[in-house]
């Protein structure tokens, strides 16, 4: 059942998700002529804006808001000891031919860059959390385990913690929490995607004792203005605007 509800969510999600309107719209075409062009104007308008990266940008603006990059020098105000970032795992793949083992998706790799980047800059220790993939559950590797060996090979870098055990938003909070509990945190720096932060800031702030700040890092944040080309179907504006679908529904569900 779980593979059928996430089989409909993703048909769902732009821009296919315009399809049932352009499909009713044929439909209709000789019965409610009328009808049927405002269903077809408005489903080709929905597959715009799901497949540019201009049209992701003003969904994203009425589903989730935009982020802000952090202010690097206000993390330095809390002391070492009482702060910490916590990056959040992006998925992990079991098998990677060109590497012959388990590695990070991109995405878990550029919130580990970032993370990393962010605690050179000021100092403060690292922690990762991520369980074993749920489409690789029998993995002998979590992504927080990946994400300690990505760090020390790739980036010369230790990880101070590290959670193995989460599997989705909410166990990455949860988890966290629980992992935190007995440190005198008074500042968790939260990094993950601008997209998912609306969501995962949310699971933090609901696990983590009332006293305990949550303060955004997110990464993909997009520039100001925009040029012409991103009035254009591309691969970044479909992926931005599924995602954004993505993260919104499960917003919503509450997850």
């Amino acid at each position: 059942m779980n593979d059928l509800i996430h089989a409909v969510a993703a048909f769902l999600l732009p821009p296919t998700g315009a399809f049932p309107l352009l499909l009713l719209g044929w439909w209709l075409r000789h019965r409610r002529r009328w009808l049927s062009g405002a269903l077809f104007a408005t489903g080709l308008v929905a597959v715009w804006i799901g497949s540019t990266e201009l049209g992701a940008l003003w969904l994203q603006d009425r589903l989730l808001g935009r982020q802000q990059a952090v202010e690097v020098e206000r993390l330095k105000e809390v002391p070492p000891a009482q702060s910490i970032i916590v990056v959040l795992g992006g998925g992990a793949r079991k098998l990677m031919p060109e590497y012959g083992n388990s590695q990070l998706k991109v995405i878990s790799v550029e919130r580990l860059r970032y993370g990393i980047w962010l605690s050179r800059q000021t100092g403060l220790p690292l922690m990762f959390t991520g369980g074993k993939p749920k489409d690789a559950p029998d993995s002998h590797m979590t992504e927080a385990a990946l994400a300690e060996r990505t760090a020390a090979q790739e980036f010369g870098f230790a990880l101070a913690a590290k959670e193995d055990r989460a599997t989705d938003t909410r166990e990455n909070a949860r988890f966290t929490a629980e992992l935190l509990r007995d440190r005198p945190v008074r500042r968790v720096v939260l990094v993950t995607h601008d997209v998912h932060m609306r969501r995962a800031l949310r699971a933090f702030r609901e696990a983590l004792p009332p006293e305990v700040e949550v303060v955004p890092a997110p990464l993909g944040l997009t520039v100001p203005g925009f040029e012409w080309r991103d009035l254009l179907p591309s691969q970044e504006g479909t992926a931005r605007a599924r995602y954004l679908g993505y993260e919104w529904l499960g917003y919503l569900a509450g997850h």
